[in-house]
């Protein structure tokens, strides 16, 4: 009886205590450094090639994914996927593919990895192609005009030719904001040639994102253009991985919540110029 007294005594003075070491314990947490343990090599067994982490990209998308003077991929997504393969154990792969064959490769099996930023919709989410990923970015979707078009509102945008990358939810975001028949817009193979039509006046609207519309801006002759305050969408971005491959999903969330947390996602956004929008991430819950 005795001993039964000592334990109610010892538990009503731990209950006591627990309020204060609580608090200290609760203050100290802001200092932590937590890092998750992973697989290393992780266990992948579906990859197309043993040992490869095979990546499609188009190359065309300013900051993120690009070929330098040498010929050579380069941008804030080559250097995040190199560091992925690695961090996988794995020899990254490049191909490039124009952006209407990049996920009917990822369908083919012919690729593991791709999309530099993927808009989310319920047909991609829900599609048996391919799985998106974690977003990588908070997508703003905008429409450029030619300065002397005399367009300064999507109601202005009545009748005119609105045109974008075939395939991308840009443009769709375009037509459906404008109230146009997607079919009666102007699929482009990509950026550069969007941009080219919109100069030489094959179109008066190009619907695309904030990043490559900054890009444009910035580039030469770009001074003839300008974007409409109002985004045509907002939403998000991530990569696509091949459909038999739900490992390999798992291992890119995995290091996509990892790098965002070490803040490498922010490092490689500032080295290579692009807006970060880790922040504004966490507004729809990641």
């Amino acid at each position: 009886m005795k001993i039964m007294d000592f334990a109610a005594g010892v538990t009503v003075a731990a209950l006591t205590l627990l309020p204060a070491g609580f608090a200290a314990a609760q203050e100290s947490l802001g200092s932590l450094q937590v890092k998750l343990e992973r697989p290393n090599p992780w266990p992948l067994a579906h990859l197309v090639e043993d040992g490869k982490l095979m990546i499609v990209t188009t190359g065309k998308t300013a900051g993120e994914t690009l070929v330098n003077d040498k010929g050579e991929l380069e941008g804030a997504r080559i250097d995040l996927w190199t560091k992925m393969a690695k961090d996988l154990g794995l020899e990254p792969v490049f191909v490039r593919s124009d952006w209407a064959g990049v996920m009917p490769g990822l369908a083919a099996n012919r690729f593991d990895l791709g999309c530099e930023s993927a808009s989310w919709n319920n047909d991609r989410l829900t599609s048996k192609d391919f799985f998106l990923t974690r977003p990588i970015k908070v997508q703003v979707d905008v429409a450029v005009v030619r300065k002397d078009s005399g367009i300064d509102s999507f109601a202005a945008m009545a009748g005119k030719k609105l045109g974008g990358v075939k395939g991308e939810m840009e443009l769709k975001a375009l037509a459906d904001k404008v109230g146009t028949d997607l079919n009666d817009t102007l699929g482009l193979p990509g950026v550069t040639e969007s941009r080219l039509a919109l100069m030489n006046k094959q179109i008066d609207v190009y619907g695309t994102n904030l990043t490559a519309a900054g890009a444009l801006l910035k580039s030469e002759g770009g001074d003839q253009f300008k974007v409409l305050p109002e985004p045509t969408l907002v939403g998000v971005g991530g990569f696509c991985v091949n459909a038999r491959e739900p490992d390999l999903l798992n291992a890119v969330n995995f290091l996509l919540a990892e790098y965002r947390a070490d803040g490498t996602i922010k490092m490689l956004n500032e080295k290579w110029g692009l807006p970060d929008t880790s922040d504004l991430l966490s507004k729809v819950g990641y």
